[in-house]
């Protein structure tokens, strides 16, 4: 018998499974992440800020909806140009010697990213004398909006390249000042919220997962997963490949339909770690759009890289222990089967649904 504990926990998972396909839950789940692209010319600071679109209409009321077309979305930038400068200074601090330098918003675009869209703003901060005593204060979304928005910067200063992650509680940056512990730790949370966030990496790992037969199906499929993510990641990140997310997002959604479909119809295919090899491909790619390196392979890079990829296998990790657990659960009871075929039917919809999705945006 099925103690009652374990009846209620079956019993919630299948509602959840059943109920999956009809809600139109997006891939990413959070909306508050930005970016952040710091570099130096002669006589000036740029700083390219790239920031969710619809995050940003929250705060400064740019009366946007998803369904908009592109041109009207562009345009409700340019009108509220000035509201949005105004923001953006109050929240974005430069300091050059230690004084505070006044910015100018010379750009307004869109962009899209990890499939969402996004505002690209460019300023310019005068440094007449090249100073390259710099430090930014970063407090966008933060106070008003989302406490646990990230912004992912990459800068070029002085000679000196680096990364850094600014949260709510790691709001400065001194250019060209690096933390080695301190960076790797930030880093590793940034990984571990990613594959936290992408509903659509979770579903694919614990796809993985339930259509292994054995403990030593699981760890040979997880690895090859691994390593394959992890090449991608990497090369990506170091722009040493570049592949549109236009082509990459599909692609990842259909790796998603595909191992549920293989639950079904391939329960012994041969060519599996090949297959899974090649997704683990696309998804790296993935991966690396919650990057902002700073160009070439760099030794600088490496600690956040290897950082951000330890923080995503930590993430698969707790996926992947999380799956055993429910399948020891499951595993001799009657349910089993039911639970596997409403979660297998979930997978399928919503990866076939993303896939369209994203191939009609």
């Amino acid at each position: 018998m099925i103690k009652k504990g374990s009846r209620l926990l079956i019993a919630l998972f299948l509602l959840f499974a059943g109920l999956l396909p009809i809600s139109p839950v997006s891939a990413h789940t959070d909306n508050s992440e930005g970016f952040s692209k710091i570099s130096g010319e002669p006589g000036k600071l740029r700083y390219e800020l790239m920031l969710d679109y619809f995050e940003l209409g929250r705060v400064v009321m740019l009366d946007a909806m998803p369904n908009d077309p592109v041109p009207e979305l562009q345009r409700k930038l340019e009108d509220n140009r000035q509201a949005i400068a105004d923001y953006v200074h109050s929240n974005l601090k430069i300091f050059i010697n230690g004084e505070a330098a006044a910015g100018e918003l010379v750009h307004t675009g869109m962009d899209t990213r990890i499939g969402r869209l996004y505002a690209n703003l460019v300023l310019e901060y005068p440094n007449p004398s090249g100073s390259e005593a710099v430090e930014v204060n970063y407090g966008i979304f933060f106070d008003d909006n989302d406490e646990l928005h990230r912004n992912i910067a990459a800068y070029q200063w002085g000679g000196k390249e680096g990364q850094y992650v600014f949260s709510s509680g790691n709001r400065d940056l001194p250019l060209g000042e690096t933390w080695f512990v301190g960076q790797a730790v930030r880093f590793i949370q940034l990984g571990f919220h990613h594959i936290m966030i992408g509903l659509d990496h979770i579903l694919f790992v614990a796809a993985l997962v339930l259509t292994s037969r054995t403990v030593k199906d699981v760890l040979k499929t997880v690895t090859i997963f691994t390593l394959a993510h992890s090449v991608t990641l990497g090369l990506t990140a170091w722009n040493v490949i570049s592949v549109p997310p236009e082509i990459v997002e599909p692609l990842i959604a259909l790796s998603i339909a595909y191992v549920a479909v293989e639950a079904f119809i391939i329960r012994l295919n041969k060519a599996r770690p090949y297959v899974v090899f090649g997704f683990g491909l696309m998804h790296g790619i993935g991966f690396a759009g919650a990057l902002e390196m700073t160009g070439s392979f760099k030794a600088s890079s490496i600690l956040p890289l290897a950082a951000f990829n330890i923080g995503v296998e930590l993430g698969q990790l707790l996926v992947i222990c999380a799956m055993f657990l429910v399948m020891l659960l499951l595993r001799k009871s009657r349910w089993y089967r039911p639970v596997e075929v409403a979660a297998m039917v979930s997978v399928f919809a919503f990866g076939f649904f993303w896939y369209w999705e994203r191939m009609l945006a």
